[in-house]
């Protein structure tokens, strides 16, 4: 391995079999450049003619939007990708953390250059914190061929292993018709929304391209009054529904027996999460003497209604 000074031009940038990561922001790597310059040379190696890229992209990448050249570079001699890949993979391992679908191209790369299946998932995937089994490699080698938008996305919203894996169950065309879905949410309720999607398809043997593109659905994205959320959380209790319909029924049913008896916003009741218990929960804040005894006083009023017996019939 040889020091030199490399004018930047003369990185052949268009060869990226080395890169793993993608989406960054160079904001702050240009300030410490322009403080202190390139303290750390990126690798080089020569293939197929072309002094190839095969660590410091950022770096490069950086020094190209400042105009540094010539900047020094390492250029190794070593003519096997994988050899050279591994040089790359432990100089990042021993200096940063990987993101999720850095993980994933990292793996991705292994695999592609040759090194055997065993060994990565022996050896590499422990090394990237992540679980030693096959279903964990084939599950981080289907992130790394998602779409390029979902995989901003992914980077964008810091998304967890967790709520990006029912992904994989998704076609290409799907996934780009949920991103605005998934933009909106969090991570649990992006995991919850993806989940009921697979179960519902499972459930009735439709493919999930036919939820999404349901008159229902598109009812709700196609609306110009809701907001993003809006418009997730409006989907959100439709799969609710499809997925849970005797559920759903009894909690509708519920809630028009509340509006049918007046029941006060104020104070809130709550029946057993699935209605499989027989115990109410009831709850309402009070800050005096005076507003305990109103709202102890309403629900004697309306413990006089009608139909406020049915209330305890729903099971």
């Amino acid at each position: 391995m040889k020091k030199e000074q490399l004018d930047i031009k003369e990185i052949f940038l268009k060869d990226e079999r080395y890169r793993t990561s993608y989406y960054f922001s160079l904001e702050k790597l240009k300030l410490s450049l322009q403080k202190t310059g390139l303290l750390h040379p990126p690798l080089i190696a020569l293939r197929d003619g072309h002094l190839t890229l095969v660590s410091g992209w950022k770096r490069v990448l950086a020094c190209a939007e400042l105009s540094f050249s010539p900047i020094p570079v390492l250029i190794t001699e070593e003519m096997d990708d994988l050899k050279t890949f591994i040089m790359a993979f432990y100089e990042n391992l021993a200096t940063r953390e990987f993101s999720l679908l850095e993980k994933a191209e990292i793996l991705t790369r292994l695999k592609r250059f040759g090194e055997d299946e065993k060994r990565i998932i022996r050896h590499d995937m422990p090394l990237l914190d992540i679980p030693a089994t096959l279903h964990y490699l084939d599950t981080y080698l289907a992130f790394s061929r998602f779409e390029p938008e979902v995989k901003k996305a992914i980077h964008e919203k810091n998304m967890s292993f967790l709520s990006v894996k029912p992904l994989v169950e998704f076609s290409p065309r799907e996934r780009k018709q949920l991103l605005p879905l998934l933009l909106a949410l969090g991570q649990n309720k992006r995991k919850e929304l993806l989940e009921d999607i697979l179960e519902v398809s499972r459930k009735n043997d439709i493919p999930a391209q036919k939820i999404l593109l349901s008159p229902e659905f598109q009812a709700i994205q196609e609306s110009e009054t809701l907001t993003p959320l809006q418009k997730a959380d409006s989907i959100r209790l439709l799969l609710k529904k499809k997925r849970y319909p005797a559920l759903s029924s009894m909690q509708d049913s519920f809630k028009s027996l509340l509006k049918k008896v007046d029941w006060p916003e104020e104070i809130t009741i709550s029946p057993s999460p699935f209605f499989e218990e027989e115990d109410f929960t009831v709850r309402f804040t009070f800050k005096s003497e005076e507003q305990l005894k109103a709202g102890l006083l309403k629900l004697e009023e309306l413990s006089a209604r009608k139909d406020f017996a049915k209330i305890f019939k729903l099971k």
